[in-house]
């Protein structure tokens, strides 16, 4: 199966194209089961690919490659790179998409651009898997780029709709600007290293400052960090993703689980040795993701809309992954991404259910739902116990992992990301006792109210069963080292880089701790990390129960009134969307300011002024030439002209005449001669 790992981000684009170009749209068409057929035979594909890493039969890392082109003295190969991460990448992506894509067909049922939807879809999805198994650096930027307008055209699939065209602009400009990012990054990258190829770079950076030196991976490690800010949705580009939900609700599964905003986790994951170079650039992974993580879980807090709470959601659980990666926590971090994928597309697939049955966004429009939807309120139930680290779920033991690589390395950071474990809880069995349970408050939306058809409500159970078991198998059975551990290569520069610091003094302790953590040694926690997380987990219910889940929600307005100024500050996204339109709109004004400038003062004064100085010039220019130029040349005419009248009357046409003009011409020659003697 690896041999032919190539076509498993080849087939859903060509299946994208089919549909676009072949086949009738319109609300009844077939041909979106060519994009769900394609999906499954991907994911019986990466299935085996994952089902061999995990016995081992598959030798991994494993890479093929073939030429490209040439850019001077540089060879560019095309390829696919294959080592643990992009296995187990490849099956939930391909998970993800095909339950996604079944759940559509019940979802989307009666659209007018139903064939479209799922071509778009296949086209998205292929992009990312392109992203997940590509050996060359700028292949990956290319997908990268190829995700960010199927994203925009999935986001805006409703144009029409002023909210969904908005946020398909707000994603695909706010992604551009970290794309510069990473743009950036890869150039710093070529010119010291020489090559994209992923497999070539980890060798050459392994080798130490010959091919990398520290200024330069900080630099490169910054610049793709950035890329991966923007595409993650960390802060401060964290802005598009809440919004990014106007599309329809299984792209927002898709978008918030397994795609896009897992490439930024995954490129600092495949790029993990140049940050192993670079403790600043680590340091800063880290930082970010701990802010985005608390910024995100307390803007959750607040919203009403079902959607957007597990946008925010998604933002705070990105920034534990980041977090992860920050501290060394490297088998951590992609631990979490994929027990987060599971239960973050269940809990955005069971949302999608809830609003196809009640036709709103808004929690406070819902409750007693628990009644007429059994299966959804029961496996949102279950990836809400997930997402909050319930013992043996398979958010606990992502989420342990997370914590306990955030402790080694700063207590100080632990206890934040802690209360932001705390926050989570309370912010997701809020919105399943605003959801579900107490009695309806819109009668009639709860009077239409039902549970969702079967292809609905199969992709929801599938889930459900890998939201409990995926992280106890991982876990159990040795995967997440086996899978997530870093290659020899890496460690090795993590060594390298330890012991680089360890000469600058101050920072020796920290890469030491991020050598170890990436070697996969991890220092032994303390026995308290466990009953802190279940006390935090405690703490987020019991409160988020007192307050709503009797549907009598009096003390959590009085509270609300009371602490008004925050609750704004959180509504408002702590400004940032503000903040952004006002550079938007301060960008606006100084193009202004720099039009009536080139309008009024160089256009007139430089450029036209410069032209009247000319015309005048032109015009003394043409008097001397017609006064004194010409005149003299006219004078000259007719001084000739006269003198050629005055000769003219000396010529009478006789022969005689002229032969007396001879004669008097010679006699004066002689007579001259014989003077001069």
């Amino acid at each position: 199966m690896l041999e032919h790992v190539y076509l498993i981000p080849l087939l859903p684009l060509a299946a994208a194209v089919t549909l676009v170009f072949l086949g009738k749209e319109g609300p009844h068409s077939k041909m979106p089961f060519l994009s769900v057929a394609t999906m499954g035979w991907c994911l019986l594909q990466s299935s085996a690919i994952l089902w061999s890493a995990m016995t081992g039969a598959a030798h991994l890392p494993y890479a093929a490659s073939m030429p490209w082109f040439e850019f001077g003295e540089y060879p560019m190969s095309l390829g696919v790179l294959i080592d643990g991460p992009a296995a187990m990448m490849l099956f939930v992506v391909t998970l993800v998409s095909f339950l996604m894509q079944v759940y559509s067909i019940a979802y989307m049922h009666g659209d007018p651009r139903f064939k479209r939807y799922f071509a778009y879809v296949s086209f998205f999805t292929a992009s990312m898997l392109g992203l997940v198994v590509s050996s060359n650096l700028l292949v990956v930027f290319s997908c990268w780029e190829l995700m960010g307008v199927s994203s925009y055209l999935l986001i805006g699939f409703w144009f029409e709709k002023p909210g969904p065209a908005y946020a398909s602009k707000k994603a695909f400009i706010t992604t551009k600007v970290g794309d510069l990012g990473f743009y950036l990054g890869m150039l710093i990258i070529f010119a010291y290293a020489g090559t994209f190829d992923l497999t070539m770079l980890r060798e050459r950076v392994a080798m130490g400052a010959a091919y990398l030196p520290a200024h330069a991976a900080t630099a490169a490690g910054l610049c793709l960090l950035f890329g991966a800010v923007g595409k993650s949705a960390q802060w401060p580009l964290f802005i598009w993703l809440p919004d990014a939900m106007e599309g329809p609700t299984p792209v927002s599964a898709l978008i918030h689980a397994a795609t896009m905003v897992a490439a930024g986790i995954y490129l600092v994951a495949r790029t993990y040795f140049i940050y192993q170079a670079s403790p600043l650039a680590m340091d800063a992974v880290a930082w970010i993701g701990l802010v985005t993580a608390f910024m995100a879980a307390s803007m959750a807090l607040v919203s009403y809309d079902i959607k957007r709470v597990l946008a925010f959601s998604t933002v705070s659980q990105l920034g534990y992954m980041m977090l992860a990666l920050g501290v060394g926590g490297y088998s951590a971090g992609l631990f979490h991404l994929t027990t987060h994928a599971f239960f973050k597309a269940l809990l955005f697939l069971g949302a999608g259910s809830v609003i196809h049955s009640v036709h709103s966004n808004d929690m406070r429009e819902m409750g007693g739902l628990s009644k007429k939807m059994i299966v959804t309120f029961a496996t949102m139930t279950i990836a809400t116990l997930a997402i909050a680290g319930f013992p043996f779920s398979s958010g606990y033991y992502s989420k342990e992992a997370v914590l306990g690589a955030v402790y080694a390395h700063s207590p100080a950071m632990w206890a934040a990301a802690l209360f932001t474990a705390a926050m989570t809880t309370f912010y997701m069995f809020r919105l399943i006792f605003m959801t579900f349970l107490g009695e309806a408050r819109d009668h009639e939306k709860e009077h239409h109210a039902h549970e969702s058809p079967a292809l609905m409500t199969i992709p929801l159970c599938v889930l459900a069963v890998l939201s409990v078991c995926s992280g106890w198998i991982l876990e159990h059975f040795g995967l997440v080292e086996h899978l997530f551990g870093l290659p020899s290569a890496v460690v090795h520069g993590a060594e390298h880089a330890a012991k680089a610091v360890e000469a600058a003094g101050a920072a020796a302790e920290h890469g030491a701790a991020a050598a170890n953590h990436a070697a996969g040694h991890p220092a032994s926690h303390p026995a308290f990390l466990v009953p802190a997380a279940l006390s935090a987990f405690a703490a987020g219910l019991g409160i988020s129960w007192k307050l709503y889940a009797s549907g009598d929600f009096t003390t959590a307005t009085k509270i609300k009134q009371t602490f008004g100024p925050v609750f704004t500050l959180l509504e408002k996204r702590y400004y940032f969307d503000d903040f952004f339109l006002f550079l938007v709109d301060l960008s606006d004004r100084l193009a202004a300011a720099c039009f009536w400038v080139d309008a009024n003062i160089v256009d007139r004064i430089f450029v036209d002024g410069w032209g009247l100085v000319t015309i005048l010039l032109a015009e003394i220019e043409n008097f001397i030439d017609a006064v004194f130029v010409d005149g003299l040349v006219d004078a000259s005419g007719w001084v000739s002209r006269q003198a050629g009248a005055g000769l003219r009357t000396l010529v009478t046409g006789q022969v005689q005449e002229y032969l007396l003009y001879v004669a008097l011409a010679v006699s004066v020659f002689i007579i001259q001669m014989l003077t001069m003697r």
